[in-house]
């Protein structure tokens, strides 16, 4: 389980730093203009490696939060009254 917790983690932090690393392609034109309005119907051309990467990624990232969830124990927190 902690194995599967650490993947998860990995994921997750790589993740955030390929999303932050990819450039936005309305970015240049102002989106505020419209400049982005390319991309609201689909990605022209080909996949980039880093949006491979980031489906990669997004693919284990499901599958680590399916499985803790499924693996990690359904019983929730218990509250003590005082």
């Amino acid at each position: 389980m902690s194995f599967l917790l650490t993947i998860h983690i990995i994921v997750c932090i790589l993740l955030v730093g390929a999303v932050l690393l990819q450039i936005g392609k309305g970015a240049g034109t102002g989106a505020v203009f419209g400049g982005g309005v390319q991309t609201v119907f689909g990605p022209t051309g080909a996949y980039t490696f880093l949006e491979k990467v980031i489906i990669v990624l997004f693919i284990i990232f499901v599958v680590t939060t399916l499985s803790l969830s499924i693996f990690g124990g359904g019983k929730p927190p218990e509250i003590s009254s005082q």
